[in-house]
C-alpha cells in the first residue's frame, strides 16, 4: 500500500504513520515495567538481553557520544522498539518494522546515563512471549574528511560494482551547493568525486548499512569551490529505499562531485557505494547501449538479454546486482535481434532498455519482461523518437472520443521529480503521457475505467501552457493519487483538486479555454500492465480536436551520401494533411521544389517519410518542407543543411538539433582516414576538438554539452586534403 516511513528521532520533525488498518502508529507510552538490571553494553561490541516481553523494558547505561543499535529482528511477534532517558520524559526514538515485522533503531546517545529500551507488540500491547534483544554499540567516529566538496573521497570507476564502505555519521550540512531536487535532505552530506572515463558512462550504487534509506546527487563544476550544478538526483532507484544513477552523456576526464545524505538525516551511519562502467568505445557506425536494471538489487537469477547481429550466435547479458550496461557497435544496414530468456520467479524485479548511445533508449522492456525474441531491426544510426512512457513522447489527443490504452514502464526519461510530481509521491510507475487542447472554451472532466476493476491508476494534468513542456515545470493543476482501486477521474461534483493517498479518487473538473494546452499523465501504480478506457466529460461548449495542434514535425535532417543527399523526416500527429514538397536551396534564402511525398492524412501516431536528392549541388545544400493540407494551406518547416564536395568529403547534418545533451555529427569520407572535428561557439573560438577514424566511410563524431549554456554552436570537420566545412546546431 501507499505509506510513509517507520523510524523517527527526536532529533527532527516527527511524522506519523498511517498505516493499513488506518489508525495513527508512532511511539509507545512510557508505562512498561523493568525486566532484570541494567545492562552494560561492551564498546565496541554487542550484548543481548535473551528476554524482553511485550510491555516491558531493558535498563541500558549508556555513554554520550557512542552509537548504539537496538534490535529485536530475531523475535517471533511484531515488535516496537521506543527509547526514553531514565530520567526525563521525553521519548527519543522509535521503530517499527525495520526487519520485516520486527524492529531496528540506531540511535546516537545525547548524555551520559541510564537509557530505557522499551519493548511492545503492535500496536503498543503487552503479552509474555521474549524477544531477545540485541545491542551493539560502536565508538564515536573519527572526524570525517568528506563533509564538504573540497574534501571529496576520490572513487575510481572500476568495470564492475566493488563496494566500498563509508559513514556519515557526524557530517553537517554542505553551505554554497544548491539543495538536492530530490529526496529529503537536511543536512549530514558527504562528498565523493570521480574523473568521468572515455565513454561518459557511469553506473553509480549504493548499498544499506546502518543508513537504510538514502539520498545522492551529482553534480559538475569547475573546481571544488563550485559553482554546482546539478547533473542528476536519485532517491529511491537502487535496492530498497537506496539511490542509485545510470549516467550517460559526462564529458570524458571531467571531475564529477557525488553528493550522498541520509533521507530526513536522523538515521546516520555507514553505508557503501560503487562506481562502474565501460571505460572503452566499441567499434562500428553507431553504439546501442543495454542498460539492464533489477529493482531488489539481488541479480537475474540466470535471466538474460542475448543481442544478435546479422545472424551472429546471441551474446547473453545478464546482471548479478543493481544494474548493468554493455555497450553494441553496429554498423548502419546491420540486423538487430534482441532475444530475453527468463529465469526464475522474480521477474517482476528485472527490466532493460536499448537504444543509440546519447540517442535515446528506444526499446523498453517494461517489467516484467516479455520472453523470446523482442526486437528486429535493421540498423539506421538514427536516434529513434521518444516513447509515449516518456512526456516528450506523449501522444496528442485529436477529438473528443474515448480511447484505450496501456504502458510497459516508465520510459527512459524522469520526467517526474519533487518539483514537478505534485500529490505523485512515487512519481513515475507505470504511465503514458498525452496531451490535449481545447477548441473551444468550457469544462473538461473524464473516467479513467481500469479494465481489472482492482488496479490502483492515479493521474495528474499540468497547465495551461502554450505549447507542450517537457517535462513539466511546475506542480500539476489537478492530480489524485487515492490508494483505492476502480474508475478515477475529474467529475463536477468533486471540490478538491489535488488529493493523497487516502482521497477518494475523484477531483474537480478543468475549466478551459480555447488554445490552451495541458499535459496529461496516466499512471498504473499497481503495476499490472493491464490496459484502461478514458471517457471524456465535455460540457458549458468545451471540445477537444487537432486544429490548434497542425502537424507535429518532431524531426528534419538531411543526410549527404556518395553523390546524393538524403532528406529524412518524422511526425508524430497529422490532422488532414495532404503532402510534402520537399525544397532545396543554394544559398538558404531561394528555395525550389526537388519532389514531392504524399501524406498519411490523419494519424496520431509515428510517421516517416524521406526523400533522395540524386543531384545536390557541390558545397552547401539547404532544405526545407512545405507542408500542404487538404483545405490547400501550406506551412513551412525549419532548414536543415548537408555539403557535398566532388572529393567526397560530407559533412551531415547535426542530430538532434535543437539538443538539451549530447549532439551527434554524421562525417562522410570516401577515401577514409582521421578527421579533426571541433566545437565552437558563435563567435568562432575554440571549445573542445577530438580525432575521428573513419575507417569505412562513415563516422559519427559526438559531443556531450551537459554543462554548456543555452545558445548556438558551430561544428568545423578539417579533412587532411586542407578542405574543412563547418555546420551550426542549437542547444536549449
Amino acid at each position: 500500500m501507499k505509506r510513509a516511513r517507520t523510524t523517527f528521532l527526536r532529533s527532527g520533525l516527527i511524522a506519523l504513520l498511517v498505516g493499513s488498518s488506518g489508525f495513527l502508529a508512532a511511539q509507545c507510552t512510557n508505562n512498561n515495567v523493568l525486566t532484570g538490571s541494567a545492562v552494560t553494553p561492551p564498546c565496541p561490541g554487542t550484548t543481548t538481553v535473551p528476554c524482553v516481553q511485550g510491555g516491558q523494558y531493558a535498563l541500558v547505561n549508556v555513554i554520550a557520544g557512542n552509537q548504539y543499535t537496538f534490535s529485536t529482528c530475531g523475535a517471533s511477534f511484531d515488535t516496537q522498539i521506543t527509547i526514553y532517558n531514565n530520567a526525563a520524559a521525553p521519548w527519543l526514538g522509535y521503530n517499527d518494522d525495520a526487519c520485516g515485522l520486527q524492529s531496528t533503531l540506531v540511535w546516537t546517545a545525547t548524555f551520559t546515563g541510564q537509557l530505557r529500551v522499551l519493548v511492545d507488540q503492535y500496536n503498543c500491547a503487552n503479552n509474555t512471549t521474549c524477544a531477545p534483544l540485541q545491542i551493539t554499540c560502536a565508538a564515536p567516529p573519527p572526524p570525517l574528511t568528506n563533509d564538504n566538496p573540497c574534501g571529496a573521497t576520490s572513487l575510481t570507476v572500476n568495470t564492475n560494482c566493488v563496494f566500498q564502505t563509508f559513514t556519515n555519521a557526524g557530517a553537517g550540512a554542505t553551505t554554497g551547493v544548491p539543495a538536492p531536487s530530490c529526496s529529503f535532505y537536511s543536512g549530514g552530506d558527504v562528498w565523493f568525486s570521480f574523473t568521468a572515463p572515455a565513454t561518459g558512462i557511469v553506473d553509480i550504487e549504493t548499498a544499506a548499512g546502518v543508513v537504510t534509506d538514502g539520498g545522492m546527487a551529482v553534480y559538475s563544476a569547475a573546481s571544488c569551490s563550485g559553482p554546482f550544478t546539478e547533473v542528476a538526483c536519485d532517491d529511491d532507484s537502487g535496492t530498497g529505499l537506496m539511490p542509485l544513477l545510470n549516467l550517460t552523456g559526462l564529458t570524458p576526464g571531467a571531475t564529477y562531485y557525488i553528493r550522498f545524505w541520509e533521507y530526513g538525516n536522523d538515521n546516520n551511519g555507514t553505508f557503501q557505494i560503487c562506481l562502474h562502467g565501460i571505460t572503452s568505445i566499441p567499434s562500428g557506425d553507431c553504439v546501442y547501449q543495454l542498460q539492464m536494471f533489477d529493482s531488489f538489487g539481488d541479480g537475474w537469477d540466470g535471466s538474460t538479454v542475448g543481442i544478435s547481429v546479422n545472424g551472429s550466435p546471441f551474446t547473453n547479458y545478464t546482471v548479478t546486482g543493481s544494474s548493468g550496461l554493455a555497450l553494441i557497435g553496429v554498423n548502419i544496414g546491420d540486423i538487430l535481434v534482441v532475444q530475453y530468456t527468463a529465469a526464475g520467479i522474480y521477474q517482476g524485479e528485472i527490466s532493460y532498455t536499448l537504444g543509440i548511445l546519447g540517442g535515446g533508449c528506444g526499446f523498453n522492456s517494461g517489467s516484467p519482461p516479455a520472453t523470446g525474441i523482442v526486437l528486429t531491426q535493421t540498423i539506421d544510426c538514427l536516434p529513434p523518437p521518444a516513447p509515449p512512457e516518456d512526456c516528450e513522447g506523449g501522444v496528442t489527443i485529436c477529438n473528443g472520443q474515448s480511447f484505450s490504452n496501456n504502458a510497459s514502464g516508465t520510459g527512459c526519461s524522469l520526467d517526474l521529480t519533487s518539483s514537478n510530481y505534485g500529490c505523485l509521491a512515487s512519481a513515475e510507475r507505470q504511465g503514458t503521457w498525452y496531451y490535449f487542447s481545447p477548441s473551444s472554451a468550457g469544462n473538461v472532466a473524464f473516467t479513467i475505467s481500469p479494465s481489472n476493476a482492482a488496479d490502483d491508476y492515479d493521474f495528474a494534468v499540468w497547465g495551461p501552457m502554450a505549447n507542450p513542456t517537457c517535462p513539466p515545470a511546475t506542480a500539476p493543476v489537478r492530480c489524485s493519487y487515492s490508494g483505492l482501486g476502480g474508475d478515477t477521474g475529474l467529475n463536477y461534483t468533486a471540490t478538491d483538486n489535488t488529493e493523497g493517498a487516502g482521497g477518494d479518487k475523484w477531483v474537480n473538473d478543468l475549466p478551459v479555454l480555447a488554445n490552451q494546452v495541458f499535459i496529461l499523465y496516466v499512471s498504473n501504480w499497481s503495476q499490472s500492465g493491464l490496459s484502461f478506457d478514458l471517457d471524456w466529460d465535455l460540457s458549458n461548449g468545451a471540445s477537444l480536436d487537432c486544429t490548434v495542434l497542425p502537424i507535429e514535425l518532431i524531426d528534419l535532417r538531411a543526410l549527404a551520401g556518395d553523390g546524393e543527399v538524403e532528406v529524412q523526416w518524422r511526425t508524430a500527429s497529422e490532422l488532414n494533411s495532404s503532402h510534402f514538397v520537399v525544397e532545396r536551396s543554394q544559398d538558404g534564402s531561394n528555395f525550389a521544389p526537388i519532389g514531392s511525398v504524399a501524406a498519411a492524412g490523419t494519424t496520431q501516431g509515428l510517421t516517416e517519410y524521406g526523400h533522395v536528392d540524386r543531384a545536390p549541388h557541390t558545397g552547401p545544400n539547404y532544405y526545407r518542407l512545405r507542408q500542404v493540407d487538404l483545405d490547400g494551406s501550406t506551412t513551412f518547416s525549419y532548414v536543415v543543411q548537408a555539403s557535398c564536395h566532388a572529393g567526397g568529403n560530407v559533412l551531415g547534418e547535426p542530430f538532434p538539433n535543437p539538443t538539451s545533451g549530447n549532439v551527434a555529427i554524421p562525417v562522410t569520407w570516401s577515401e577514409g582516414g582521421t578527421v579533426e572535428v571541433v566545437l565552437l561557439d558563435a563567435m568562432g573560438r575554440w571549445l573542445s576538438s577530438e580525432q575521428l577514424p573513419i575507417p569505412n566511410g562513415l563516422a559519427v563524431a559526438e559531443f556531450p554539452l551537459g554543462d554548456r549554456p543555452a545558445g548556438t554552436y558551430l561544428v568545423e570537420v578539417r579533412f587532411p586534403d586542407g578542405r574543412s566545412e563547418r555546420t551550426r546546431f542549437l542547444k536549449h
